[in-house]
């Protein structure tokens, strides 16, 4: 009989793909999988696709405005009670939390093994001090008692293991590329206006100053946004697209018509952080891919054309329209950092170590 893992998810089973789906979906292969998600109101009326695996999706409520103290506290007692029951239903070998706050949920004293996945910075995000000093404190508590913690690059590894001396129990576990790997196809014909685009979530991570320098340096550019919609950009210029959320497997269709892909990010700490999904998605679509450097992108330096600031983005977009957009790797070395780094070998990598607990 499968082992079973009760896999707690701080976003909505129905966003964006992100690497908590991918990995339960990868989890789903060897264990008996069921996924608590916390419904956001955006997507209560969206069905589930999960078709192609065997998971059982569960949803957990909460009150609105819950980094306020009394909210918080009533949600915790109300979730407190429905995670209890779903561990005395579900009596799993291992729990999986997703983020922090998740742990201030879970009973003590539980017969089973603690899996914390570190993806991201937890007090990067727009939070209250005290909401953030609250997920700290859950933090703390979760990988002192978690048998294996997963962080998803370098930069959270040595946080970790700086604050909680936790070496021991760390895994790092870069995020990877899911999907087919789309076949060479020929070059699209330039033609102007040319087209920038970039996929996954619009938020406040967006650096929209970079964006609206270069619309007023280059007429002939246009920015094309793919992915749900965070922010009021306040630009007022039509050579700004957006198409909202479209379905992962739809993606290349628009992808396809663009000239080149940008990652225009804010650095700051949270950013600095992340081993983003998006960059392997961006390079099976086989574009020529502009990205604001920091240290963690190293990984990806034979794909990406990197910019430290405003005039060097501006610098780069001039010399990729003079010299056609042209891509700074081979479809060789894509087919081949693709294989090497799909979801399937880094579940090979978890699912070893999760043997090993």
């Amino acid at each position: 009989m499968a082992k079973k893992i009760l896999y707690f998810m701080h976003v909505d089973w129905r966003w964006i793909k992100q690497r908590p789906h991918f990995i339960a979906e990868g989890l789903s292969k060897h264990y008996d999988v069921t996924v608590v998600h916390f419904c956001s109101k955006h997507f209560l009326f969206r069905e589930y696709d999960i078709s192609d695996y065997n998971l059982n999706i569960l949803p957990a409520l909460r009150l609105p405005f819950y980094q306020n103290k009394i909210i918080y506290a009533l949600n915790r007692e109300y979730i407190r009670i429905y995670f209890k029951f779903l561990i005395k239903k579900y009596n799993p070998d291992f729990i999986w939390i997703t983020f922090p706050q998740l742990y201030d949920y879970i009973p003590s004293n539980l017969d089973c093994k603690i899996i914390y996945d570190c993806m991201d910075l937890p007090t990067g995000f727009d939070f209250s001090d005290n909401f953030k000093s609250m997920i700290l404190e859950q933090e703390e508590k979760l990988v002192n008692d978690a048998s294996l913690v997963l962080v998803s690059s370098d930069y959270l590894f040595k946080r970790l293991n700086n604050r909680y001396h936790c070496e021991k129990k760390l895994l790092k576990v870069r995020n990877a590329f899911d999907g087919q790997i789309i076949k060479n196809k020929p070059e699209k014909k330039l033609e102007k206006p040319f087209k920038i685009g970039y996929v996954g979530t619009i938020s406040q991570w967006i650096n929209l100053e970079d964006i609206k320098n270069t619309l007023d340096k280059f007429e002939c550019i246009e920015f094309h946004f793919i992915g749900p919609l965070e922010i009021d950009f306040k630009l007022n210029d039509n050579r700004m697209k957006f198409y909202g959320v479209i379905k992962h497997e739809n993606l290349y269709e628009y992808v396809k018509e663009f000239d080149c892909l940008i990652m225009p990010f804010k650095l700051n700490a949270l950013v600095k952080s992340v081993d983003p999904v998006k960059l392997y998605e961006y390079i099976n679509f086989n574009k020529p891919i502009i990205s604001i450097y920091y240290e963690e992108l190293d990984y990806f330096s034979s794909f990406l054309y990197f910019y430290n600031n405003v005039e060097e983005l501006l610098n780069l977009i001039k010399k990729m329209i003079n010299t056609g957009f042209k891509r700074k790797y081979s479809n060789a070395e894509r087919i081949k950092f693709l294989k090497e780094n799909s979801w399937d070998t880094r579940m090979e990598q978890i699912i070893r170590y999760l043997n090993m607990i």
